[in-house]
C-alpha cells in the first residue's frame, strides 16, 4: 500500500513528511522532483511566477501526470511504508492509482491565514513573500495549474475534498503528530 498526502501550500506537508520519516516511512516528495527540474531548467527558485509557468508548460509538453511518473519510478522494490507527498491534480492521482495496487489518500487542511504565515516564515526560495503572491498561488491551485480554467475539476481542491482521511492542521506540531498517528492507525494495511 502507498499513502498519498495532499494539501494546499502551507497546510503542513513538509512537517508531515518529516514526521513520517521519523516513523520509518520512505517519503517521495513531488516538490523535490519539481525543484530538481526547475534547477535543471535554470529558473531562479525565488521567481514564483516563472517557476509556476515552467510547471504549466512542462505539464502541457510532457503530460499532466509528469511528476507522478517520476514519483512512481522512485518507489523502491519491495515497497514498504512508502508515502508520496504533494500530488496536485487528479491526473497525477490517476497515474499513481493506475500503477499502484492499493492507494490511500490523506489530506491536510489549514486556514488560509495560517498557511500564508507558515509559508512566509519557513523561507523556501519559491514561497510567496506577500499576500498578493500567495493569493496568486491559491488561484493557480483552484484551477489545477493548467492554462485552461476548466481544469479546476482536476485540481488539488478535488483531491483534498475526496481524500480517504483528513487532518485539520490548526495547532502546534505536537498536536499534528498526534493527529497523524491517529490517521495512520485508521488506515488498514499501512503499518504492515
Amino acid at each position: 500500500m502507498i499513502l498519498v498526502v495532499v494539501g494546499l501550500q502551507g497546510s503542513g506537508k513538509t512537517t508531515v513528511a518529516r514526521l513520517l520519516r521519523d516513523r520509518g516511512y520512505i517519503v517521495i516528495e513531488l516538490g523535490d522532483i519539481w525543484r530538481e527540474l526547475v534547477k535543471k531548467a535554470g529558473i531562479p527558485m525565488e521567481d514564483t511566477k516563472a517557476t509556476r509557468e515552467f510547471t504549466m508548460q512542462l505539464r502541457e509538453k510532457e503530460g499532466k501526470d509528469i511528476y507522478a511518473r517520476y514519483a512512481v519510478e522512485r518507489i523502491p522494490t519491495p515497497a514498504k511504508k512508502v508515502v508520496i507527498m504533494g500530488v496536485r491534480s487528479t491526473y497525477e492521482m490517476d497515474y499513481i492509482k493506475g500503477h499502484i495496487k492499493d492507494v490511500k489518500v490523506l489530506a491536510l487542511e489549514a486556514p488560509l491565514q495560517a498557511r500564508f504565515e507558515r509559508m512566509r516564515d519557513r523561507g523556501k526560495p519559491e514561497d510567496p513573500k506577500t499576500m498578493e503572491e500567495f493569493m496568486w498561488l491559491e488561484a493557480r491551485n483552484n484551477q489545477g495549474f493548467m492554462a485552461d480554467k476548466k481544469e479546476a475539476e482536476h485540481g488539488l481542491l478535488v483531491l483534498v475534498k475526496n481524500a480517504d482521511y483528513t487532518i485539520h492542521n490548526t495547532g502546534k506540531m505536537e498536536k499534528l503528530g498526534e493527529e497523524l498517528d491517529k490517521a495512520l492507525s485508521k488506515i488498514p494495511g499501512l503499518m504492515e
